[in-house]
């Protein structure tokens, strides 16, 4: 009896072990460099997607969209479980995808949702992945901590812009742009520098950087960069805040 239990116990590990190592085989299958679409009705949008695992075993990943400003993307909540792929990214808007990996892992397929909606996405495997992780954010002084406010002169127009500046639980920066009026729209910072007073924002969903320094008057004066184009803009502390001050 003691050696058919033995026998079983072994059987039992060798299943175990067998199904683990199927199942990172068809979690490996995931790794790659993805182009693609997503296919909205009347109007489709390019992708390309990098998935890949870094050195502690985790899932990293970018996503990119073709003809917008959107452009190395970190993911979020990105999971790979058995042939399903999931993840979220901001571009700018927030969207998620659900996707499942063919059985020869050479395409990608499933659905995007936003708050516009749900659409297909397809992608097919074209090569190494090449994933762009962002630097991490500064640790950020209470200075800079709170909503601010500018406005970037656009066609003669002003655009307002929020900001909002916060600690995380580790205390490095977490930053928020807000685009006013286009119904107060949030853009997360992808990375935020901070050397001394100089405050340098990078934002990949819309490809735009802002540099700008502290001054006594208590004004964040600088200059945000997108693409080719350059705009003077200081952001002041929020109403709200200044009567804090």
């Amino acid at each position: 009896m003691k050696m058919i239990a033995c026998r079983l116990v072994i059987l039992a590990t060798g299943l175990v072990v067998s199904g683990a190592v199927g199942l990172a085989q068809t979690a490996s299958k995931a790794a790659g460099h993805w182009q693609g679409k997503i296919l909205i009705p009347d109007h489709e949008l390019g992708i390309t997607l990098d998935l890949a695992l870094n050195s502690k075993g985790a899932w990293i990943g970018s996503i990119s969209v073709s003809g917008t400003t959107a452009a190395d993307v970190p993911l979020n909540s990105l999971t790979v479980e058995d042939t399903v792929v999931r993840f979220k990214a901001s571009l700018p808007e927030r969207a998620s995808f659900d996707g499942h990996l063919s059985a020869d892992g050479n395409s990608l397929s499933g659905t995007a949702t936003s708050a516009a909606g749900e659409a297909p996405f397809q992608l097919t495997r074209n090569g190494a992945a090449n994933v762009k992780p962002p630097p991490p954010s500064s640790a950020l002084s209470q200075e800079f901590v709170g909503a601010w406010e500018g406005a970037l002169e656009v066609g003669g127009q002003a655009r307002r812009v929020g900001l909002k500046l916060s600690l995380a639980t580790d205390g490095t920066a977490t930053a928020i742009l807000i685009a006013i009026e286009q119904g107060n729209l949030e853009i997360p910072v992808t990375t935020l520098t901070l050397r001394g007073k100089e405050l340098q924002l990078e934002a990949r969903a819309i490809s735009g950087v802002y540099r700008g320094t502290l001054g006594a008057s208590g004004e964040i004066a600088g200059e945000w960069s997108q693409g080719a184009n350059h705009f003077p803009l200081t952001f002041k502390r929020a109403p709200s805040e200044a009567k804090k001050q």
